[in-house]
């Protein structure tokens, strides 16, 4: 019996393991050249119309010569990608100095276009304001 009930524990240890494995958040990291990682709710809102998103540029390593290189890289990327951009249905919403970030309205040819961005773009998820954390 004894050995029956040790067995029930480490099963339910290690159940519960993945239990916690499971739900922590996942890092989503993606090397030069993968598609960017689309997230399902934006293609959903997109085919309902204009959508506000937030794109997440990727940065190259940055150069020994650069004095500032995250806010010159930044600035690079960002061009690149807007210029990628043109001729799309896409409006810029908001572009950041420090971090590696834009937030665009897009339709689907605009989609269709970041989709196509791996060497520039790590992930597109939908710009939508968060409530403030609890106090605890």
């Amino acid at each position: 019996m004894a050995g029956g009930s040790a067995l029930s524990r480490r099963q339910v240890l290690f159940g519960g393991v993945l239990l916690l494995a499971s739900s922590r958040p996942r890092v989503i990291s993606a090397t030069p050249g993968d598609p960017p990682v689309i997230d399902p709710e934006v293609r959903a809102a997109v085919a309902r119309g204009p959508t506000r998103v937030l794109v997440a540029l990727a940065l190259p390593p940055p150069s020994a010569s650069d004095t500032n290189p995250r806010t010159t890289a930044i600035a690079s990327v960002r061009q690149i990608a807007l210029a990628r951009l043109a001729g799309t249905g896409y409006r810029l919403v908001r572009q950041y100095e420090t971090v590696p970030l834009i937030a665009l309205e897009i339709g689907p040819d605009a989609l269709r276009a970041l989709e196509a961005m791996g060497d520039l773009v790590s992930r597109v998820r939908l710009d939508q304001a968060l409530p403030p954390p609890m106090p605890r």
